[in-house]
C-alpha cells in the first residue's frame, strides 16, 4: 500500500500526518497501531513522535486521531492539534476550523506569527479538570494539588489535573531529566494509582513571565515538547501564582517556545489559549506491506526547506532569549 504523510512538528514534537479527508485508505484498527509503531521508529526512515490521522467529523471541520510510537492511542495532543487544525485550514480555505478529538471540541484558528514566517496557530482549551477521577486517578481526595505520591517519590510534589489526557506536574527549582525518567516510567507502571498511565512534567519558573517545561509522554517517554504538558503546567504554575492569570506566559522547551494564557472565571472553571507553531518538514510516500511490517519504504520526499529555515531561526532566537532571563 502506498500512503501519502506530511511531517510535520509542534515546539519539536514531531508527527506523521495521514489525510483521511481526501483519501481514503479504510485502515483497520491493527493496522492503524502496526503503522504506529513501525513509521515511529527512529531506526526507520521516518521516525516520529506519534501519527495524526485527520478524519472527518460528523460535527466539525475534522476529527483528529492519533497514535503514539508504541501504538497507544491518546485521548488528545495539543501540539499535534495545532498540525492538524492548521492543515484542516489550508484545505478547507477557512481562518479558523473546530476539531473533533477523541473526548472534546477545539476552536482552532490562525495567529499572529509568534516569529517572523512561522506558521502560527491558538487553540482554546477548555477542557479541564482537577477532579483525579478524570485522569483517572486513585487517591483518598477528589483533588490532588501540590503534594507527594508516595509510591512515586517521597520528595517531589505534584499537582494532578486532566486536559482530556491525564497529568502529573511539579514545580521544581532544576529539571533532572534522570529523574523524570524515573518518575515517568514508574508513574505508568503502577495501575493501582494511574489505571491508564499518566504524562509526568517538571516545571521551572525563569521569571515572572516565563517558565521551562519538560515532559514524559505516556506511550512515548522523554519528548522535545508535549502541548497538553506545557498547558497543564501553566494552569499549575497559575494556580501557585494567581498573578499570573490572564497574563501571556511564554513557555519554553525543549523544542522552541509557545504561549500560554490562562483564564479562569468566577466558578473556578479554567480555559486556556495555547498559541505555537504549526511547522511542515516534508511531504512525502510511503509503501507499507501490512503483511511484511519491516520492510515499509520512503519513496519520495519533498522537504518545506523555506519553514526548516525559518524554525532553525526561530530556535537561536529562544536560545538568545534564554541567555537574558
Amino acid at each position: 500500500m502506498i500512503v501519502d504523510i506530511l511531517k510535520c512538528h509542534g515546539t519539536g514534537n514531531d508527527f506523521v500526518l495521514i489525510d483521511e479527508i481526501n483519501d481514503f485508505y479504510d485502515f483497520t484498527e491493527e493496522q492503524r497501531v502496526l503503522l504506529a509503531r513501525e513509521i515511529c521508529d527512529r531506526k526507520g526512515p521516518v521516525g516520529a513522535d506519534g501519527i495524526l490521522f485527520v478524519q472527518k467529523s460528523t460535527f466539525a471541520d475534522g476529527k483528529m486521531r492519533i497514535f503514539n510510537a508504541d501504538g497507544s492511542e491518546p485521548e488528545m495532543c495539543g501540539n499535534g492539534l495545532r498540525c492538524v487544525g492548521r492543515y484542516v485550514i489550508e484545505i478547507s480555505g477557512k481562518d479558523s476550523v473546530e476539531i473533533e478529538t477523541m473526548k472534546g471540541k477545539y476552536m482552532v484558528k490562525k495567529a499572529e506569527d509568534i516569529y517572523e514566517g512561522i506558521t502560527t496557530i491558538q487553540i482554546t482549551i477548555d477542557t479541564i479538570s482537577f477532579d483525579i477521577k478524570t485522569l483517572p486517578m486513585n487517591g483518598p481526595a477528589d483533588r490532588h494539588l501540590f503534594q507527594k505520591i508516595e509510591s512515586l517519590s517521597n520528595t517531589v510534589e505534584f499537582s494532578a489535573l486532566s486536559i482530556s489526557n491525564p497529568h502529573i506536574v511539579s514545580i521544581v527549582d532544576h529539571i533532572d531529566e534522570r529523574v523524570l525518567k524515573e518518575i515517568g516510567e514508574k508513574a505508568n507502571n503502577i495501575k493501582e494509582v494511574f489505571p491508564k498511565g499518566v504524562n509526568v512534567n517538571f516545571v521551572k519558573i525563569l521569571d515572572e513571565q516565563s517558565i521551562y517545561v519538560k515532559t514524559y509522554e505516556r506511550g512515548v517517554g522523554l519528548t522535545q515538547s508535549c502541548g497538553t504538558g506545557m498547558t497543564a503546567s501553566s494552569i499549575i504554575v497559575c494556580c501557585h501564582d494567581s498573578k499570573r492569570l490572564g497574563r501571556e506566559v511564554k513557555v519554553f522547551n525543549d523544542g522552541g517556545m509557545i504561549q500560554c494564557i490562562v483564564h479562569k472565571d468566577a466558578v473556578e472553571k479554567y480555559k486556556v489559549e495555547f498559541i505555537g507553531n504549526a511547522s511542515y518538514i516534508y511531504q512525502g510516500k510511503v509503501c507499507f506491506d501490512f503483511e511484511e511490517t519491516k520492510t515499509y519504504k520512503l519513496i519520495e520526499q519533498e522537504m518545506y526547506a523555506t519553514e526548516i529555515a525559518n524554525y532553525e531561526a526561530f530556535l537561536r532566537y529562544v536560545k538568545k532569549s534564554l541567555e537574558t532571563i
